[in-house]
């Protein structure tokens, strides 16, 4: 998984044109573990010097990420009867009960801080979709959510690389 994360990285090193639409892609399916070390690592590539591109970057991780987690929201909608039989609750199955505990728990709010939760991260979206949280509400969230996991996480990402990148003469 590792060696596939810094295969796309390495790509969006070779071809920053689509540094965005790798990041859209990548922030998609952030669900899946290895894909956010990918996505952390190419928003990285954009640096502090070029403003637009991390506004693009930020833009391009909140509309995927939301809409990754939308999919993910109308697979439990439709998969509400039996969660069991898909992934990842197929071969997680405890991981069920943690999302129902965290959605029950945090109520809206379980959708912007699950993206930061790891255990619970796929989990989410799926239960929120499952217990039939109303779609508008839920989508807010996730835009919210994806706009702050962006802007946490990748941004950091691309000042801390861009700066290290020009202290070791590299940029």
């Amino acid at each position: 998984m590792d060696q596939m994360a810094a295969q796309v990285i390495g790509f969006a090193g070779d071809h920053p044109q689509w540094i965005a639409v790798l990041v859209f892609v990548l922030a998609f399916f952030e669900f899946i573990p290895f894909v956010w070390v990918a996505l952390v690592g190419v928003a990285a590539l954009v640096g502090p010097q070029n403003v637009s591109h991390l506004l693009a970057v930020v833009a391009a991780a909140t509309i995927g990420g939301a809409l990754g987690d939308i999919s993910l929201y109308l697979i439990g909608q439709k998969n509400s009867g039996h969660l069991g039989r898909i992934w990842p609750f197929r071969k997680h199955p405890s991981l069920i009960e943690k999302s129902e505990a965290f959605c029950a728990r945090w109520g809206l709010g379980a959708v912007v801080i699950g993206r930061f939760s790891g255990p619970v991260r796929a989990g989410v979206p799926v239960v929120a979709g499952a217990l039939r949280m109303p779609a508008v509400t839920f989508s807010a969230a996730s835009v919210a959510g994806a706009l702050i996991a962006a802007v946490v996480f990748l941004v950091p990402a691309a000042v801390g690389a861009g700066t290290l990148f020009e202290m070791l003469g590299l940029s």
